[in-house]
């Protein structure tokens, strides 16, 4: 071949290299002389090969680095806005939920869909060492009943913490709990009692319907874009229309949608439920893991009536397995404190220990920061792959924070149907039937970047990909 077309066979096996996984989204490629050496080409051909696919946007030159593989954004339709029938609906997902938790255990699984971070990309180290130090130095504190509220150090740190997401507490505001579905159950017990309505988005977090279903509790679901989240004009239709005891919700980087709701969405929500005296139980898991420089603000930041709940946790940003979370209970302080200790009298007090010697550090917001990068990088990779790989007409969520995907395909593709053929292949994903108490949703899916990368991802969404367009 010659040397004006060498350029161009060196490009298309670099392309075809980043199509495979290879190379992944952010990863730098080989330096310009490595090229030289293995393709046995001139340096000139080696620049023009990088040039080439420079202009393709494929790929970017960084001054003194080298070049980094970049994907053009994913020109992609949005999924439509749900469209759930405005009725409260008794919830009846345990069953599956449980029976689709205990698959994904299985070992050897490529899990796409499920919600948790990477090992590799959580502070598993230094936390190691801080639970530790504390086990050395504090060992007699198992001895001793701790505050039923929580550890007051972590609280303290805590409230700092919250300071971040625009929410200005002291200590004594703060509740510690064992992860974040037992500070949503806590508060769902104290504000609803069973048969009351509690309106939600439409699709929502599974654990936040098995809490529904476990209390006796109706669900209301609200319709819901993939964008902005909850619709205000419906949810206000809702309010005049039914007994709404409670709204329960994930603004920021839904779960499973991804969605973040904007500044003046959040304003007004919180103002509208506070005129009809609605409490409001916000789930901020994610809220942390924002691509941008600055983080959402919470809902709990626009609250003056002390009427948002606030709930979170460590397990999407430093550890599951360690089962810390945290709420903000308002003026139902007394009531969920007291609620609290009846449970389990109080959080184990070593994981309080470690957590605060682990935020002293300044480890919590190092980690955030190198974590986010990884995930936005990871889901354009993912966005790409999809859009590659997936049938004509899929329809694709662009989250801003977090590491999960909603994905909306042709009506004719069940998901049900597609995670068993799924599961047959090794690959665990989250049909989206899930995400619902009302039958919707059974063609989406959702999908996780979280513990799952490069050519294995690559490779297990191609197979997704073709099992879909098998059955269309």
């Amino acid at each position: 071949m010659a040397e004006a077309y060498l350029y161009q066979q060196v490009a298309n096996e670099l392309q075809h290299a980043i199509r495979q996984g290879v190379y992944g989204v952010g990863d730098r490629l080989p330096s310009l002389r490595h090229i030289c050496q293995r393709f046995a080409v001139s340096l000139a051909t080696a620049v023009q090969a990088y040039d080439f696919m420079s202009q393709e946007g494929l790929i970017e030159s960084r001054p003194k680095r080298g070049y980094f593989v970049r994907h053009k954004p994913t020109a992609i339709s949005e999924p439509a806005a749900s469209k759930p029938a405005l009725r409260p609906t008794k919830v009846n997902v345990a069953q599956l939920a449980m029976s689709l938790i205990n698959e994904g255990r299985q070992p050897g699984l490529v899990k796409l869909g499920a919600a948790v971070p990477g090992a590799d990309i959580l502070p598993l180290g230094a936390l190691a060492r801080a639970m530790a130090g504390v086990a050395r130095r504090r060992y007699l504190a198992t001895g001793l009943y701790e505050d039923a509220r929580g550890n007051s150090e972590l609280r303290t740190h805590i409230a700092r913490l919250m300071q971040e997401a625009g929410v200005h507490c002291r200590a004594e505001e703060v509740i510690i709990t064992n992860g974040c579905l037992e500070a949503l159950g806590l508060a769902l017990r104290v504000v609803a009692k069973a048969g009351d309505t509690i309106a939600i988005e439409s699709p929502t977090y599974f654990g936040i319907l098995q809490t529904i279903e476990s209390l006796g509790l109706k669900a209301l679901e609200i319709p819901t874009h993939a964008r902005d989240g909850i619709d205000l004009d419906a949810l206000r239709k809702a309010i005049i229309r039914q007994s709404i005891k409670a709204c329960v919700l994930v603004p920021t980087f839904n779960n499973p949608l991804g969605s973040s709701m904007p500044d003046k969405n959040r304003r007004q929500l919180v103002q509208l439920l506070a005129q009809h005296d609605i409490p409001l139980i916000e789930d901020d898991e994610y809220g942390f893991l924002s691509y941008n420089k600055q983080r959402p603000k919470a809902l709990k930041s626009y609250d003056r009536k002390e009427n948002v709940i606030y709930c979170s946790s460590f397990s999407k940003t430093v550890s599951p397995g360690l089962r810390l979370g945290w709420m903000i209970p308002g003026r139902y302080m007394e009531q969920i404190g007291y609620t609290k200790f009846l449970d389990n009298i109080s959080t184990a007090i070593h994981p309080q220990l470690a957590m605060t010697e682990f935020l002293e550090r300044g480890n919590f917001q190092r980690n955030i920061r190198r974590a986010t990068r990884i995930y936005q990088v990871r889901m354009e990779q993912l966005r790409h792959w999809v859009s590659e790989f997936f049938p004509a007409g899929t329809r694709l969520s662009n989250p801003e924070g977090g590491f999960l995907l909603w994905v909306e395909l042709p009506e004719q593709v069940d998901s049900e149907k597609l995670y068993q053929f799924a599961m047959q292949q090794r690959i665990a994903i989250t049909p989206g039937m899930l995400f619902t108490a009302q039958a919707q949703y059974k063609h989406h899916i959702r999908l996780s970047c979280g513990a799952v990368d490069g050519e294995q991802a690559c490779q297990s969404i191609q197979k997704l990909g073709e099992l879909a367009r098998r059955m269309l």
